[in-house]
């Protein structure tokens, strides 16, 4: 056989094409899985299920480790059950994952709160105002904390606009 071909810029590329597409797949595979395991974790939660919903976020953040969305309900769920050590834990690690999730930030700024963190709460409400789109009801509500926690000194609304 002539090794010289697989050399060729165009059939190596195919060729690490063709041996990365079922790892690819897999992934997407996984990641499907955990939505639909988050999915059914939300929906035992707003029955009432807490256990059967933790045990449905576990899952989907073990099927994929990349996925903060499952670390950040089950953060809600664990600060519910007063587990805060826990819930935050969660909260951090989702932000781990992404440091841009809105949600954890959001989440994380109202326990440091409750938790009485107020310089915690404060880094994270305004991460959640910096990142927040002017016009999503979340990013006011990060602002009208920043101002009660005497932050920002005036309320200008909806980041000035």
């Amino acid at each position: 056989m002539d090794w010289s071909v697989i050399r060729h810029p165009a059939v190596l590329s195919l060729a690490l094409l063709w041996f990365s597409a079922p790892g690819v797949a897999h992934a997407a595979s996984l990641r499907e899985e955990a939505i639909t395991y988050r999915t059914q974790g939300y929906e035992a939660q707003r029955r009432g299920d807490r256990a059967n919903a933790l045990s449905l976020y576990q899952k989907a953040a073990a099927l994929d480790p990349s996925y903060p969305t499952p670390l950040n309900d089950m953060g809600v769920i664990l600060e519910e059950e007063g587990r805060l050590e826990d819930a935050e834990q969660a909260y951090r690690k989702a932000l781990d994952l992404n440091p841009n999730y809105l949600e954890g930030h959001a989440n994380l700024a109202m326990l440091y709160e409750r938790m009485g963190k107020k310089e915690q709460a404060i880094f994270h409400w305004l991460k959640r105002y910096q990142l927040g789109d002017p016009h999503d009801p979340w990013t006011a509500r990060a602002e009208e904390r920043l101002v009660a926690l005497d932050v920002l000194k005036t309320y200008p609304g909806m980041k000035g606009k």
